[in-house]
């Protein structure tokens, strides 16, 4: 049975060492925060001629590397309705669920096949990538209605992949593309347009309803999940770890 001196004792070297821990998890998590957005806070950064973003585990990836028409999974599904553009498109739409990504994750084109979901660019990932195989596309990223978004462009023609089934785009005005990009090349319409497009609103329960007021079709698309809270989750427990980090310093300095 220990004394109320020994707990003390135990008490006062114990809680340093669990003070620590507490702040390397924050120190982790900032860490892996720091990873995610690159370079001095960034999530876009340009090196030997790529553009590389941070959208899949705080891994850097160049945006050319998301569109794969020679995929197997790509090529199975153009095998079956390619090369008719307007088939291909449908299949997407009708097919792929649309589902939002609270932490903006980019899916490869097989991911999505498999899993039957993504939000804006996962299905404009796969449509280009489909499309790809015959005729000259990109995934667009860019604003719609002062919201961050994603679509195909196919010639002049907007390709909104967020539908439930292929139909013409009933308000291409409300389209204003930042940047353009395929397996081949990336086209910023003005320098710096891709570190800017990462800095669009991202809410996308206003956004879907603004889609679906446009198309007619209020009530047919499926509604995204939270768009953001797990971003605040994870603030949060870096918060805890720096508040933790704080409090074995002080710790360590009384003793």
């Amino acid at each position: 049975m220990l004394t109320e001196e020994e707990w003390d004792r135990l008490f006062d070297r114990l809680m340093p060492v669990v003070a620590a821990g507490i702040g390397g998890i924050g120190i982790a998590l900032t860490a892996m925060t720091i990873m995610r957005v690159g370079p001095l806070g960034r999530r876009v950064y340009y090196q030997d001629g790529q553009s590389l973003v941070a959208v899949r585990y705080g891994q850097w990836h160049d945006l050319r590397d998301f569109v794969q028409p020679s995929n197997p999974d790509v090529l199975a599904i153009f095998s079956q309705y390619g090369p008719d553009y307007w088939a291909l498109y449908d299949w997407v739409c009708s097919e792929i669920q649309y589902r939002a990504d609270p932490i903006e994750f980019f899916q490869f084109p097989s991911e999505t096949i498999a899993r039957g979901f993504g939000d804006c660019e996962d299905s404009a990932l796969l449509t280009c990538s489909l499309l790809r195989n015959f005729t000259d596309a990109y995934v667009v990223l860019g604003n719609y209605r002062g919201y961050g978004h994603a679509w195909c462009q196919l010639g002049g023609q907007l390709l909104e992949t967020t539908f439930t089934r292929a139909r013409f785009v009933p308000d291409p005005q409300d389209y204003c593309p930042y940047v353009l990009f395929n397996d081949q090349e990336v086209i910023e319409v003005w320098p710096g347009a891709l570190d800017e497009v990462f800095e669009l609103n991202r809410d996308e329960a206003t956004k879907l309803n603004l889609l679906a007021t446009a198309a007619g079709s209020i009530g047919n698309e499926v509604p995204p999940e939270c768009p953001s809270c797990l971003r605040f989750m994870v603030a949060g427990l870096a918060m805890g770890g720096i508040i933790g980090t704080s409090f074995a310093m002080i710790l360590q300095k009384g003793e």
